[in-house]
């Protein structure tokens, strides 16, 4: 079976809504299939959401595995969110994809990790943005973007086969492109891009989001959450 990136009129949904946005960040470009039950009014049931549901904060953070951006906030911020925030039961957060540029090699990379789910649908994603310059550097190499991609599947335990199935199914890149929508509809620009307790995080313009950014919003809402 040969490579075809996922393709359910993606790529032309993309390029549509792309005109009509004023792009800041990384802008857009052209398992199973859902996450469970809702545990607020917040989450969609195609989330997979990570912390105690009892929190009085919900982050939800639009983002890309092949934005710059989106991989500096997953590197340089998120870890300390994390340990502060979310494994302390104070925040609970969801990761939902929003393809950039390139837009099919996102969107394979975001497909691969749903498909994957639970902790690997994480581990995936993790690598992906940690190892986001390799990537585009095979992609552009004689195996393309499959050998760099397959990789990544077999460090998460999926072998060919259940790659290749992974990459052909239309119910979880259908839940992919409504996500995508559904962020554009919430008002998403570019990403990362941050909602707090369902409030657009208006972050900084001029350089990278920093810990200090956010842990200040997050204080914020979680005072007035009280």
């Amino acid at each position: 079976m040969s490579f075809q990136f996922p393709s359910i009129g993606f790529v032309a949904k993309t390029a549509v809504i792309a005109t009509a946005l004023i792009l800041s960040a990384c802008s857009p470009g052209g398992g199973g299939a859902s996450g469970g039950a809702p545990g607020s009014a917040l989450e969609n049931a195609t989330d997979f959401p990570v912390g105690s549901k009892d929190a009085k904060v919900v982050m939800i953070e639009y983002a890309s595995v092949t934005c710059p951006h989106c991989a500096n906030f997953h590197t340089q911020v998120l870890p300390t969110i994390k340990e502060k925030y979310i494994s302390t039961g104070k925040v609970r957060y969801v990761f939902r994809e929003f393809p950039t540029e390139p837009v099919q090699l996102a969107t394979a990379g975001h497909l691969l990790a749903r498909c994957a789910g639970g902790e690997k649908r994480d581990q995936i994603i993790d690598a992906l943005m940690r190892g986001q310059r390799e990537l585009f550097a095979q992609a552009q190499g004689p195996t393309g973007a499959e050998q760099a991609l397959l990789n990544i599947a077999v460090s998460a335990g999926m072998d060919k086969a259940k790659f290749d199935a992974c990459m052909a199914n239309q119910d979880i890149l259908k839940d992919l492109v409504d996500i995508r929508e559904g962020g554009v509809k919430a008002g998403v620009q570019g990403t990362p891009t941050i909602f707090i307790n369902g409030e657009k995080f208006e972050g900084p313009t001029t350089r990278e989001m920093t810990v200090d950014d956010v842990t200040k919003a997050l204080d914020a809402a979680l005072a007035k959450a009280k």
